[in-house]
């Protein structure tokens, strides 16, 4: 049964032998306590704070989201948050200080002792979701002068705080970068070389302004598990590591899945979210809709002299207005994809891709389109509609035109938007919708207006 470690952990914590309460509970995986402790009651998780220190507690709810770590440190005193920081794992450290607020954060820092605030402090300046807030400085450094055998030493005597030994960073005195070294490649080095010899010259590395979604991408292109981040000199001042990298994915995914449903302000706690909140955060998108609302309302006043003489028209605006909808939907989400992959760098590949999307919209009306005109002609003409070959042309046509039309302003309008270097996310779902919906209704009303009622 999935999670059914959750009721073990919870039965070991009940025990009253803490020397075999602390031995059962070394079996299991952190990650695993840190799930339990929040199915636990407040009462017995600070039965559990009293019996672990520290550092055993940070090691278990550094697995945790921000938002439930900061809900534990409400159970807890200020003294034993402040040391459960300091064991975090810098990075790690210097995101829960960012989300907590201005007061507390001063006053955590006063507890802190000198090398921790000041580091933190330093850590903080960075701008949030940029390559600087991320980074950890506990790495392994060596210097490009080292013989194998004092780089091995440093190795050693660093690797106790390093949040990963697989890849070494050279630097000389001055700590520029001049490059890497793999745990394996020192293993496998002979005795006496010197690191500048045997190191890797060619070294990909990012400055502290970098945008983390361009990190990400730097990781997926290449493979890495870590990657260095220098200043504008080229002066070695931490690493990313892929475990921040696999968080900030989810985080950019949920963010762009968010606003393309319409939704503002994507950090989401469904446990903790009251109905307002929920409210707050769809509501400025749902005010912009309902005022783009109103010229649909506007074009179907300009038909109505089109209405009254056909009212039957009436009957498949839902149906057009729902097709075109899906259409521009669906090459949206296609081209915010390619956007965040990367897939759309030059006009070629734009032009490829509005072409192939216009094609594609095209022929899917061209297909509904013939299958369409069969079933509403057959439905009009079991009504004895007069005008059922007509309107039946006006819906086929409409399906055509409103399907290609809105495939492209579904791939155009992300594409146009990112071209200001605003995230094409923005031009969510809904947004695409109603355009699309006051497109779809003046092509229909249009074409009925000139191909039906001016030839009565």
């Amino acid at each position: 049964m999935e999670n059914m470690y959750i009721e073990e952990i919870k039965n070991i914590f009940k025990l009253e032998d803490i020397t075999k309460l602390k031995e059962l509970i070394m079996d299991y995986h952190p990650y695993e306590i840190s799930e339990t402790l929040l199915e636990l009651s407040i009462i017995e998780r600070k039965k559990v704070y009293r019996i672990f220190g520290a550092s055993e507690i940070s090691e278990t709810i550094s697995f945790l989201d921000t938002e439930e770590i900061l809900m534990l440190f409400d159970e807890m005193t200020p003294k034993y948050i402040v040391s459960i920081i300091q064991n975090f794992d810098i990075d790690d450290a210097v995101e829960i200080m960012q989300a907590l607020p201005k007061e507390e954060r001063a006053g955590y820092l006063k507890l802190m002792d000198n090398e921790h605030r000041n580091h933190i402090k330093e850590l903080l300046q960075y701008e949030d979701d940029t390559a600087g807030s991320i980074m950890n400085t506990e790495y392994i450094e060596i210097n490009e002068n080292d013989t194998v055998e004092k780089a091995m030493k440093k190795l050693i005597k660093q690797a106790v705080d390093a949040e990963t030994i697989d890849t070494l960073y050279v630097t000389d005195n001055n700590d520029y970068l001049h490059g890497t070294l793999s745990l394996r490649e020192m293993i496998l080095a002979r005795k006496g070389q010197v690191i500048k010899n045997i190191m890797n010259e060619r070294i990909i590395s990012v400055q502290t302004s970098m945008d983390q979604e361009d990190v990400a991408e730097i990781f997926k292109d290449y493979d890495f598990t870590s990657l260095p981040v220098v200043d504008t000199l080229n002066r070695m001042l931490g690493i990313i590591t892929i475990d921040d990298i696999v968080d900030i994915i989810e985080e950019e995914a949920t963010e762009d899945y968010s606003r393309l449903a319409g939704i503002s302000d994507v950090d989401i706690d469904s446990d903790n979210e009251t109905v307002w909140m929920s409210a707050k955060k769809r509501l400025p998108w749902l005010l912009l809709l309902s005022i783009l609302g109103f010229f649909t309302s506007t074009i179907i006043a300009q038909f109505e002299d089109t209405l009254a003489a056909i009212p039957t028209i009436a009957l498949f605006m839902p149906m057009i207005l729902g097709m075109a909808g899906n259409t521009g939907t669906q090459s949206l989400a296609v081209t915010v994809r390619g956007l965040n992959n990367g897939e759309f760098d030059d006009k070629t590949s734009i032009r490829k891709h509005l072409l192939r999307e216009v094609g594609t919209g095209l022929l899917n009306g061209v297909l509904i389109g013939i299958i369409l005109f069969g079933v509403t002609y057959a439905f009009l003409s079991i009504t004895n509609n007069p005008d059922a070959l007509k309107i039946t042309e006006v819906v086929s046509l409409s399906i055509l035109a409103s399907l290609a039309f809105s495939t492209l302003l579904g791939a155009l309008i992300p594409i146009v938007i990112n071209s200001f270097k605003i995230d094409p996310a923005i031009a969510s779902g809904p947004f695409v919708t109603m355009i699309n919906d006051i497109l779809a209704l003046s092509v229909y009303f249009t074409l009925a207006t000139i191909l039906i009622v001016n030839t009565l």
